[in-house]
């Protein structure tokens, strides 16, 4: 068994009685949407009203996925993405703030802080602008950037999984269960470029594009490796500028 608590957290989840995994795994299961269920396994979220904050908590059982550490049983998906969001605040890199994280058996748990009070999604962004604004695409272009140097590749960085703040634009990823660690930055941005164009490149006009890449390699005279990662995409996209 194993348990993680925010420490910033300690005194709120006292109060409401939410102090070991088992208190988290007995909150009723009114589900916060359809359940995913696997093999003999199930994954779903709830969510909890914790002082004045709400929090959503993912449970799962029996829903694992195997690796060279795990390679039988197989580890919680809520694990790798738990591991990733420590790998982000290791790196200075915005993320979501967990608040309790635990496995027991074949049960895993993890309970993050609501984003909507301070963020909204580049997905309802679209929905009611239907663009991005230029501040939003730069600080989107830079938050990849800045993944990317660490060799982290996010993998779907979509509109549902990007978000912004309301206040400073700053960007925060979740769906992080999907991320890792490449050898080289290329393949992280060859990836995630193509996926985050994919879905809004229909949203941007010639010179939006052209000021997205300008922005995300930081240079108006790219390098050769800029060029490359940059004519690779495109041509994925099938698009040509």
């Amino acid at each position: 068994m194993f348990e993680y608590i925010n420490k910033q957290w300690v005194a709120k989840l006292s109060a409401s009685k939410l102090i070991n995994f088992d208190a988290f795994w007995d909150l009723p299961n009114k589900w916060f949407e359809e359940v995913n269920r696997r093999r003999n396994g199930w994954s779903g979220v709830i969510t909890k009203t914790i002082g004045k904050d709400i929090v959503f908590v993912k449970k799962q059982e029996n829903h694992n996925f195997k690796t060279w550490r795990h390679p039988f049983n197989g580890e919680p998906t809520f694990a790798r993405e738990f591991r990733n969001i420590q790998i982000l605040n290791e790196n200075n890199i915005n993320s979501l703030e967990v608040v309790f994280f635990g496995i027991k058996g074949n049960q895993c748990i993890l309970a993050t802080k609501d984003l909507n009070k301070e963020y909204q999604s580049l997905e309802n962004i679209l929905k009611k602008d239907q663009k991005i604004k230029l501040i939003n695409l730069e600080k989107i272009a830079n938050a990849l950037s800045l993944l990317h140097q660490k060799k982290i590749q996010h993998t779907y960085p979509l509109p549902k999984h990007i978000y912004i703040n309301k206040k400073n634009q700053s960007v925060l990823f979740i769906d992080l269960e999907k991320m890792k660690k490449r050898t080289f930055r290329f393949q992280c941005s060859i990836r995630d470029l193509y996926s985050f164009l994919k879905f809004t490149i229909t949203t941007m006009n010639k010179e939006e594009l052209d000021y997205f890449f300008k922005k995300y390699f930081k240079k108006s005279n790219p390098s050769l490796i800029a060029k490359y990662i940059r004519n690779k995409v495109l041509s994925k996209l099938k698009i040509k500028l």
